[in-house]
């Protein structure tokens, strides 16, 4: 198996994943994922179920499908495969920092997912 790189300080899911996914090849599962999730945020135990219910079946796809860059600096950095500096987000926490925004449409709350109509 290969040893995934632990989670910088404060650096976010999206910004950790795109690290990974920068130096390692998609495995075609969420073992990146699950690593965030084990250093990180251990109390996020329903980030795979809700991460799946956003079309992110793979560390690739969580960043395709999942999560989406909405500042100038992230988009250059993801269309050009370069270095991407993550702006931070509290430990603990699966949201992304200021350089990302997650797909909506699945309510998540009170330990139940649902999905939202239009």
């Amino acid at each position: 198996m290969v040893e995934l790189p632990d989670p910088v300080d404060h650096e976010c899911l999206p910004c950790y994943l795109y690290r990974v996914g920068s130096n390692n090849p998609c495995y075609g599962d969420l073992r990146a994922l699950k690593n965030y999730r084990d250093l990180s945020a251990p109390r996020a135990t329903a980030l795979e179920k809700k991460i799946m219910l956003l079309g992110g079946w793979c560390d690739c796809e969580v960043l395709a499908n999942a999560f989406r860059p909405i500042t100038r600096e992230a988009a250059f950095a993801v269309d050009l495969e370069k270095e991407l500096v993550c702006k931070g987000t509290r430990r603990g926490s699966i949201q992304p920092c200021e350089q990302w925004v997650m797909r909506r449409g699945v309510q998540w709350g009170g330990g139940r997912f649902s999905s939202r109509s239009a």
